[in-house]
């Protein structure tokens, strides 16, 4: 057993993590852009303090220290000290780093048939729409897979401002950026029930090294299609069309970044929508239902353990597969442009951070400023981060058609 006691304080929060007789102690100080790992922010609105502990991407080892990886599974109780309302997971669940998560803060909380949403006290919104679609969602899916619900009496969900994603699957606490909430209803459905399916394949069932990250994210993906397609019918049809009309996954100079403790399990690298595809051409030959009995057989066979991506496999009855993947040319340049000077500098403490400023960057260049070639020449340089690399060449991937 596993027990994290976080107490928080204006500065730092103090970590006491107790496991099987053996404790620890450590001061930890907040993150200031996130959220991933420790993150303390206040709301300028009303000046409320709220803190957000994402374990993901390298996260964890703000509570835990260096950390075993993703098959570091164990009962965990997760207990938050100092805040007028915490949301952690549930008591006891089989949770490794990656799995946790909690907000803490003056929340208020909207609750509707079995789902809790809890918003910042200042944010002015209606969350009738979001309660009653994470509701639809999570009904489809519990009869697709049958059985209990793994996250016990209530789903609650969690709003967060500036996350630079949509959401994350953090199993009693699922993160949500405030941005889904203007988002379009398709894509709103597709991202509320992809973190939803991962209750199951991810958290239930987890991947055992993170090079089995795409697995995971490519069941969890098609399933967020499917599910939008069940509820929404042909109303899904343009999003889903241009969901799955995605590039080939990119293939960088030298070593692979799924293979990487600073970048592996981004989503850029594990490739849902890529994946996807495989397990929806897997699904068309076996017919919809022997599929779902199939991923049912492996929920059944192996939950609460870790899972590889050919473990995944052979419970659909298929060989190990991968997406297409396209290497990008290595090319230099006598001068580069300033922002890629300014992405150099970044570092890799927070790789997904890093990932995304370094798109934000890159978009942010002059179109004709020489930038693709700016962006391939750093594929091949070893002093540009691992993560920066990584979402350069998301980008160039991206806008592979209209390069400039």
């Amino acid at each position: 057993m596993r027990t994290i006691t976080v107490q928080l304080g204006a500065e730092e929060a103090r970590v006491d993590v107790a496991v099987d007789g053996a404790r620890f102690r450590r001061q930890v100080g907040y993150r200031g852009d996130g959220p991933w790992g420790l993150t303390r922010w206040t709301d300028p609105a009303d000046g409320a303090a709220y803190v957000v502990f994402s374990g993901a991407l390298g996260g964890a080892a703000d509570l835990l220290g260096p950390v075993s990886g993703p098959d570091d599974l164990m009962p965990t109780a997760l207990v938050v000290d100092g805040a007028p309302v915490a949301v952690t997971p549930p008591a006891g669940a089989l949770l490794a780093g990656h799995h946790l998560g909690f907000a803490a803060g003056p929340w208020r909380a909207a609750a509707a048939a079995g789902v809790v949403v809890h918003a910042r006290s200042s944010l002015d919104a209606d969350l009738g729409d979001l309660l009653a679609e994470t509701r639809a969602a999570l009904d489809w899916l519990l009869d697709f897979f049958g059985g209990s619900a793994p996250w016990g009496s209530d789903y609650a969900q969690v709003l967060v401002p500036d996350a630079p994603w949509l959401a994350m699957e953090h199993p009693g606490c699922v993160l949500l950026s405030e941005r889904v909430l203007a988002a379009d209803p398709v894509r709103r459905m597709a991202v509320l029930a992809h973190e939803a399916a991962h209750q199951w394949l991810g958290n239930l069932v987890s991947p055992a090294a993170w090079t089995d990250v795409g697995a995971f994210e490519g069941l969890a993906e098609l399933l967020g299609q499917l599910t939008c397609r069940g509820l929404l019918g042909h109303d899904a049809d343009p999003y889903l069309d241009a969901r799955r009309q995605t590039p080939p996954l990119v293939r960088l100079p030298g070593d692979d970044p799924r293979t990487l403790a600073a970048t592996a399990g981004l989503a850029e690298v594990a490739g849902p929508a890529q994946h996807a595809e495989l397990y929806r051409s897997v699904r068309s030959s076996l017919t919809g239902d022997v599929f779902r009995e199939r991923v049912r057989g492996l929920l059944l066979d192996r939950g609460g353990t870790a899972t590889s991506a050919a473990q995944i496999w052979a419970a659909l009855g298929v060989g190990p597969q991968e997406p297409v993947r396209v290497s990008l040319p290595v090319a230099t340049r006598a001068e580069e442009g300033a922002w890629l000077r300014q992405v150099r500098d970044l570092g890799e403490e927070d790789p997904a951070t890093v990932a995304l400023w370094a798109r934000r960057a890159f978009r942010a260049a002059p179109a004709k400023g020489g930038r693709v070639a700016d962006a391939v020449a750093a594929l091949g340089d070893r002093s540009v981060p691992r993560a920066a690399a990584v979402g350069l060449g998301a980008e160039l991937v991206r806008g592979a058609r209209r390069l400039d």
